[in-house]
């Protein structure tokens, strides 16, 4: 069974990760603002949802796991400026990841994971232009030999149970009392808070996550809940075949 993973750490995940890609890209030079949030409203659905119980974080848990795909977009602070969009499916992931305006295009089909390298990516790592050329909007395997390092990061962070286990586990933190009525996006919702994070959650089963909102650790939100849109592995001549592939 795999444990589960804290917010706090899926998210370091995809700073290393991001931050490899930056390394990792550097090192090779002699051979190559926040999303619009959803609409929120916590009074728009009062008259359809009544106020719920304490928030039962075993349920959402159960829900959210029993899940086979969601798409999780939102920011976070941790190490910088972080963007998250990632299509996750049980066997395939695909999105990107943003860290101080550096874009980090990322995909996973099964065991294999690929990475692209940006002209964001390659102009902070300040790559010669003959280098640069050779690796711009090319997807790079993490098991190559120019992503050696970064395979494990982003393996935990792109594993579909691991990243709903670990946003699922946000909701065992303490103080989360009565549900309030809420519309997440159209989805009747009910809204819980404590001291430092707002929770929004379906007011109807299976009760799964909607939005998470926090003013000091950033904003996640999901949607398509079991709407798999499953990822394919980039064409031949997209993947990158120079030195160190």
């Amino acid at each position: 069974m795999t444990r589960p993973v804290s917010n706090r750490l899926l998210l370091r995940c995809g700073t290393v990760a991001a931050a490899a890609a930056l390394a990792c890209t550097a090192c090779s030079g002699s051979g190559e603002t926040a999303p619009p949030p959803s609409a929120v409203s916590p009074a728009a659905s009062s008259s359809a949802v009544p106020s719920a119980d304490p928030l039962d974080p075993a349920a959402i848990k159960a829900a959210m796991k029993k899940s086979t795909a969601v798409h999780v977009k939102g920011t976070a602070n941790s190490g910088g400026d972080i963007k998250i969009d990632l299509q996750l499916n049980k066997d395939s992931v695909s999105g990107s990841i943003e860290k101080d305006g550096v874009e980090v295009p990322v995909l996973r089909v099964g065991d294999k994971i690929w990475m692209r390298f940006s002209k964001s990516l390659t102009q902070k790592a300040g790559l010669p232009k003959a280098a640069a050329a050779m690796v711009n909007d090319k997807w790079v395997s993490l098991d190559s030999e120019l992503g050696q390092g970064m395979g494990a990061a982003f393996k935990l962070f792109l594993d579909y149970d691991v990243f709903v286990s670990g946003m699922a586990s946000e909701t065992d933190k303490p103080g989360f009392e009565t549900g309030q009525p809420a519309d997440v996006a159209g989805t009747l919702a009910l809204r819980y808070q404590n001291d430092s994070m707002t929770i929004f959650i379906e007011a109807v089963e299976p009760h799964r996550l909607l939005r998470m909102e926090s003013p000091k650790e950033g904003t996640m939100e999901f949607s398509g809940w079991d709407q798999p849109v499953p990822a394919k592995a980039p064409p031949a001549a997209e993947i990158y075949s120079g030195p160190g592939s």
